[in-house]
């Protein structure tokens, strides 16, 4: 854990503080002595979060109406509400675009004690890599999905609103610890015997453990550091899926049969599912946009000027934090200990 003095006897806001990443926040900012203010959506579930610890606010950013709570006691506001499925282009741009400017404009009119604001942003925001690439803060923006798009547009509204603001934008790759399902079910197949092989082999991926992620955007929010400007955070170094099935088994002790499955077999799979999702108020499970993400040779990115600027250093390499991770899945009845 870096340095962070600067949030002791804080009063901090954190959006979408039910979520995977914004929960971890929570519990960091109290351990680091803050005031914690949590904004969550009338369905959020709140099962990650200590309502007795936090003050809660139910309320959807994206509404013109929307009114950013106890702005006039705030020091530090971390904004991680978005959505990483939706239904339409429009849905997505409306939480993780539109509901920026809401929150910016009023930080901007009645947040003058504001000491700094983290925008949690996205590697989708910039768009994949070059197979044994990496992309980093001067590779141009190219996103290719619907997400990534409205990340970026979120982005960009975040650094106009740097100009007046003390504001910097973090942009994590894959994200994995306790409380996170997606990865979960991609450990639950490993520990079932199976790793899945969607196309060739050889993916490339980023990763950063939770911890490291909220230690990132933490050291971020410090007033003496520069603002205005956006980051990568990585673990620093790049996998290839074989690798972490791989790593993931011999933590599980279990052996594992690759299954491989051409791309093309999941475009029916996600048509069914959009089908299906038509019924329904939720958007689809699985879905042509996430059949774009998986198509790619590689999501890497250097996370070196961030280390630089911040003097920042990863704290789990892969080993450590899949360890951690798994452990939390047994702990909690997620998995099995086989």
């Amino acid at each position: 854990m870096n340095d962070l003095l600067h949030l002791k006897g804080a009063t901090a806001l954190v959006t979408g503080a039910n979520g995977f990443i914004g929960s971890h926040l929570v519990d960091q900012l109290l351990a680091s002595g803050c005031t914690v203010h949590g904004l969550v959506r009338e369905s959020s579930d709140l099962k990650w979060l200590d309502a007795s610890k936090v003050h809660l606010h139910r309320a959807d950013l994206a509404r013109a109406d929307f009114i950013v709570p106890a702005m006039g006691e705030l020091d530090y506001i971390f904004h991680c509400a978005g959505l990483t499925k939706a239904k339409s282009r429009s849905d997505y741009f409306q939480v993780n675009a539109t509901a920026c400017s809401n929150l910016y404009e009023q930080c901007q009119k009645h947040g003058g004690q504001i000491k700094g604001i983290v925008h949690l942003s996205s590697l989708a925001a910039t768009g994949p890599s070059p197979q044994g690439g990496l992309v980093d803060e001067i590779t141009p923006c190219r996103p290719v999905t619907f997400y990534g798009q409205s990340k970026l547009a979120g982005e960009e509204i975040a650094i106009q609103y740097s100009q007046s603001l003390p504001l910097a934008v973090i942009r994590p790759p894959v994200v994995y610890g306790p409380r996170e399902e997606n990865f979960f079910t991609f450990i639950k197949l490993i520990q079932k015997g199976w790793g899945l092989q969607i196309g060739r082999a050889g993916k490339e991926l980023s990763l950063i453990y939770v911890s490291d992620l909220v230690d990132a955007m933490l050291t971020a929010s410090d007033p003496s550091k520069q603002k205005g400007h956006s980051y990568f955070v990585t673990d620093g170094r790049v996998y290839v899926w074989e690798q972490v099935a791989k790593e993931c088994a011999r933590i599980l002790n279990v052996k594992v049969k690759t299954l491989r499955v051409p791309e093309a077999a999941l475009v029916p799979v996600a048509l069914f599912f959009e089908a299906w999702s038509s019924f329904s108020s939720k958007p689809a499970l699985f879905d042509r946009q996430r059949m774009i993400d998986i198509r790619q040779s590689s999501w890497s990115a250097s996370p070196e000027n961030f280390f630089k600027m911040f003097d920042f250093e990863p704290q789990y390499e892969l080993s450590r934090g899949l360890t951690q991770t798994i452990k939390w899945y047994q702990k909690e009845k997620w998995l099995g200990h086989e």
